[in-house]
């Protein structure tokens, strides 16, 4: 999740796996500063496995929200090839949250870890 507005934000992250909560955070982002904009990437155990899953990210002043499941995935994109597992990313602009997602190499998750505001982890595809 990033935040691409001049102004601090604090957002909700819920994430459900098979239709049950496996993670419920909120993180408080600051503002763009030149061509630094500030995130937080979660990584986690549980993710990587075959199932169905829903991510909503909720932005607060002004609220707006983006949800995006598997089923999103499986209606935009015909052939992943032999990629089985993507990433998903979350832009929080102005009166809008904008949603990436790619392929990723491996379903396998680095480390299991949440990282806060100030930390700036290498990009995974």
């Amino acid at each position: 999740m990033l935040n691409v507005r001049e102004a601090q934000t604090t957002a909700d992250i819920t994430v459900l796996r098979d239709g049950h909560s496996v993670y419920e955070q909120s993180h408080t982002l600051e503002g763009i500063e030149g061509n630094s904009a500030d995130m937080v990437e979660v990584i986690e155990s549980w993710m990587g496995q075959h199932v169905t899953y829903e991510i909503t990210v909720t932005a607060r002043n002004p609220r707006v929200e983006a949800t995006f499941s598997t089923s999103d995935v499986d209606q935009l994109v015909d052939d992943w090839g032999e990629n089985e597992c993507f990433q998903v990313q979350f832009d929080i602009a102005r009166g809008e949250i904008r949603t990436l997602f790619g392929a990723m190499d491996t379903c396998q998750p680095s480390s299991s870890r949440s990282m806060g505001p100030g930390d700036r982890p290498t990009p995974r595809r």
